[in-house]
């Protein structure tokens, strides 16, 4: 029986994708809303890395134009990101 192959960064993007709903009642028990999110993300791609090495150890290559368009996204997201974080730093230094 021939194994499944899947493109690369498959179970990393799942993992992500599962975490950040899971990481919500995380911020809720922590008080603090914006972290929890954060928190299931990098718990999500922990565990999504892990399974790529081991389901995945050969991934299907990528066509150019999808590799440009995840590396797009990927920007945008970073970008999100940085400005979520400098959003939360602001909130937290005019509350003080």
């Amino acid at each position: 029986m021939q194994e499944k192959r899947y493109p690369k960064g498959h179970f990393v993007a799942a993992g992500m994708l599962i975490g950040l709903p899971l990481g919500i009642p995380i911020g809720m028990v922590l008080g603090i809303f914006a972290i929890g999110p954060a928190i299931g993300i990098v718990l999500g791609l922990g565990v999504g890395w892990y399974l790529e090495k081991k389901y995945n150890p050969e991934p299907l290559p990528l066509a150019p134009e999808d590799e440009d368009q995840r590396n797009k996204i990927l920007l945008v997201l970073s970008c999100v990101f940085l400005l979520g974080i400098a959003a939360f730093i602001a909130l937290l230094l005019m509350t003080n």
